[in-house]
């Protein structure tokens, strides 16, 4: 988990998320979003289109951390190195994009987001080449943004 945040950052992530096992009440690791593993997950699976799930746990934050590649042993990589174990001792490289510092919780419709918010989304459509069909803005189900027409009948086309 290259982007995994044990400080002050990831906690802040893991209690705005409610982060926490159900049964155990363990924290659960929380870190930035990874495009690296992503855009491979993205490739494995032959995905078009995803959810993008807790906008609302970025609220808060002045600027947001995104993963874009990875540096190991002085080399960058932007892309899962063929062998895994160089995972362990890999550390992300970061870009920061601007945050919205305004409450989204609740948002029902994609243009009620703020620019920056919105700016997000599109970013993570075009560094992973997929539709962003799905934006969740809160925990209760009803607090979901369905951007497009066919959502359903349309994730494998």
């Amino acid at each position: 988990f290259v982007t995994e945040d044990a400080g002050e950052a990831g906690g802040h992530l893991r209690e705005r998320g409610n982060e926490f096992g159900t049964t155990t009440g363990r924290p659960r690791r929380c870190g930035w979003l990874d495009l690296v593993a992503a855009r491979y997950a993205v490739m494995l699976n032959g995905i078009r289109k995803i959810a993008l799930t807790k906008l609302d746990v970025l609220d808060e934050l002045a600027e947001i951390p995104v993963c874009v590649g990875y540096r190991y042993r002085g080399r960058r990589y932007e892309e899962i190195p063929a062998d895994l174990r160089g995972l362990e001792e890999a550390e992300a490289v970061y870009e920061t994009v601007p945050g919205w510092q305004t409450d989204t919780r609740g948002a029902l419709e994609y243009g009620d987001l703020p620019a920056e918010a919105r700016s997000y989304v599109e970013r993570v459509e075009r560094a992973l080449e997929v539709e962003v069909v799905v934006v969740s803005t809160g925990p209760r189900r009803e607090e979901t943004i369905v951007r497009g027409e066919r959502i359903v009948g349309g994730w494998s086309s």
